[in-house]
């Protein structure tokens, strides 16, 4: 995004049918909603009128874990997600009056709002 090149990170699949304003929107939402500093994150209100065009969006500061996992290189940021993925705490709960009925839930890293 830093250096003109958004049409890089679309899905390969669009095949170059991607509008620009709207992928470098949704490229500074993102980023936005990524921030180490969790007071600089948009609600999710604010979230969807960015995505809609309806507000305004600055350029966000470069969170200092995107930094970071660019320094390492790609293949060990797959290496940890795939780790971090397999030595997730999972557990679920079965209700005993409706056998089929069956909640999963995983535990989370990410911050609260």
């Amino acid at each position: 995004m830093s250096n003109g090149t958004t049409r890089k990170v679309a899905d390969r699949r669009l095949e170059g049918a991607v509008e620009e304003e709207e992928l470098e929107r949704a490229l500074k939402t993102g980023f936005w909603c990524i921030q180490d500093e969790v007071f600089m994150r948009p609600s999710m209100g604010e979230v969807v009128k960015m995505l809609e065009g309806s507000l305004e969006i600055n350029t966000p500061p470069m969170p200092q874990t995107v930094l970071e996992l660019m320094e390492e290189g790609l293949d060990n940021v797959y290496r940890a997600m795939k780790r971090e993925f397999n030595q997730s705490s999972f557990f679920t709960i079965n209700n005993s009056t409706h056998p089929s009925s069956r909640a999963t839930c995983s535990y989370s890293t990410m911050s609260p709002r």
